[in-house]
């Protein structure tokens, strides 16, 4: 399997005003993915996360201007389709794409109806889409947008009907028959793969359809083939159900949290504590404790993290990120090589590495690491056989050599970081910062505030420093 760097995906589909749903949802999850997305618009639309009062549907003639430009200007790997007028104009959509571009693969999400009852199109049949069906690479219909286009009712027979011509994916968010939020992937060969959820989650989120088929899209682009599309376009959704709409950006984590602990029971109180105040990135760090203690430890700690959508990175435990199904880990400089925890954990595990010197940096990255944990930046009780301090100039140092090499990989700070330090740090061009004591409320001895004061501050901080031209670290599990 090859993963592509950099990857065109096509969104054909209407505007949202409010971006929940279609081609700027679209666009917001490719973008997230890796991907660089293009759009083509189908529709203007007057509605918010809660009511579709108009459709506005746009010339077709503009929509294949739109089309053959962007075919004629751009690779693009895979095509996803949203709202479309009706069936004929979706057809010229179509076979302007093989013309034009016979290798893109395209995703019909067929949006029949949007999720606050508004009806795009009626009278649609599985008979009358047939040819549809066969030159699409993907069909991502819900189980009642399949019920509404199967003759007479007839589910079974509309699935075998349209998987003889190309792969279905169908939705479970809305069925009854089975639990909640079951996907079925249909092949055309017959046979089939259940995607069965991580948690039931009590969510009806405007859009969350359009999130799934271009996270599909995205991965597809990417190299990925259609299982673990699918697979990893789920776990996306699934993030996205859960966040916060407010910060749907949860990708963007400056602020990483070290867990410490005399116990276990420790450990967890603190983590909780940093989710509940709004921390959405943990490091369970737990040195001289048992394997045993360490493995329950962490299933716990998942189960804090997802409650608040927070990620969750293992220290040096790989065997134990895999067991527990964290995020990733971090692997110091005596721990697994990358290249081996990324076999072992697969493509979409976070991985991070400690480096103290721009030769670890070098080597890290060409190890495939997704972000340097740089440090110490002072003297720090919390970690034995500590390397060298670097201080601010060691940083501003390897920072400029970073930028001059146009190095991009994110950089986090570690180590002693004091409240007063966190500005003069990011200055230097650091991504952002992991910190323990300064989240610990035993710990925090000279800074008084509670942790959730403490994580508004800093997060100030950070925003202040990343200002117009800068950006805060952009580290995702690829959902």
């Amino acid at each position: 399997m090859k993963i592509m760097t950099t990857s065109y995906v096509l969104t054909i589909a209407g505007h949202d005003p409010c971006s929940g749903a279609g081609m700027t949802a679209d666009l917001s999850t490719i973008n997230a993915l890796g991907g660089t997305g293009l759009s083509v618009c189908t529709a203007l639309t007057v509605q918010n996360d809660l009511t579709f009062e108009q459709c506005y549907w746009t010339d077709p003639g503009i929509i294949l201007d739109q089309l053959q430009l962007l075919l004629n200007s751009y690779p693009v790997r895979v095509a996803k389709i949203g709202i479309i007028e009706n069936p004929d104009i979706l057809r010229q959509i179509i076979r302007m794409i093989h013309e034009v571009s016979p290798e893109t693969d395209i995703i019909w999400d067929p949006v029949l109806k949007s999720g606050s009852g508004y009806t795009f199109h009626r009278n649609l049949s599985v008979g009358g889409l047939s040819d549809i069906f066969e030159m699409c690479s993907l069909v991502t219909p819900n189980y009642d947008e399949l019920r509404a286009i199967a003759e007479n009712g007839n589910i079974k027979k509309a699935i075998s009907d349209i998987s003889s011509r190309c792969p279905l994916l169908l939705k479970g968010g809305h069925r009854s028959d089975a639990q909640k939020g079951t996907d079925i992937l249909y092949f055309k060969d017959a046979i089939s793969a259940t995607l069965l959820p991580r948690n039931i989650l009590d969510v009806n989120r405007h859009g969350s359809g359009c999130v799934l088929s271009a996270g599909i899209a995205s991965y597809l682009a990417r190299g990925y083939d259609l299982l673990q599309s699918c697979i990893l376009a789920k776990e996306y959704t699934y993030r996205f159900l859960l966040a916060d709409p407010a910060k749907r950006k949860a990708e963007h984590i400056a602020l990483q949290y070290i867990s410490t602990g005399k116990s276990p029971e420790e450990h967890l109180q603190h983590i909780q504590e940093v989710c509940i105040s709004g921390g959405k990135w943990i490091q369970l760090r737990m040195k001289d404790h048992t394997e045993r203690e360490i493995f329950d430890t962490a299933g716990k700690a998942r189960d804090i993290c997802t409650r608040y959508g927070a990620v969750l990175i293992i220290d040096d435990g790989v065997s134990v990120a895999r067991a527990i199904g964290a995020d990733g880990v971090h692997l110091g400089n005596n721990d697994l090589p990358p290249a081996e925890a990324r076999n072992i954990l697969g493509p979409e595990a976070i991985i991070g590495g400690t480096a103290n010197t721009l030769e670890d940096i070098d080597r890290l990255q060409r190890e495939g690491v997704d972000y340097i944990g740089l440090g110490p930046f002072r003297f720090t009780t919390t970690k034995k056989n500590l390397a060298p301090v670097l201080g601010l100039d060691g940083y501003s140092q390897i920072m400029e050599t970073l930028q001059q090499l146009k190095t991009n990989i994110p950089v986090i700070a570690i180590g002693g970081i004091t409240l007063r330090d966190i500005g003069p740090i990011l200055e230097t061009g650091i991504s952002g910062i992991a910190v323990s004591g300064l989240l610990t409320p035993k710990q925090r001895v000279t800074t008084p505030g509670s942790t959730k004061d403490m994580i508004r501050m800093i997060g100030e901080l950070i925003r202040h420093a990343a200002g117009p031209s800068k950006q805060t670290t952009e580290i995702v599990k690829h959902q």
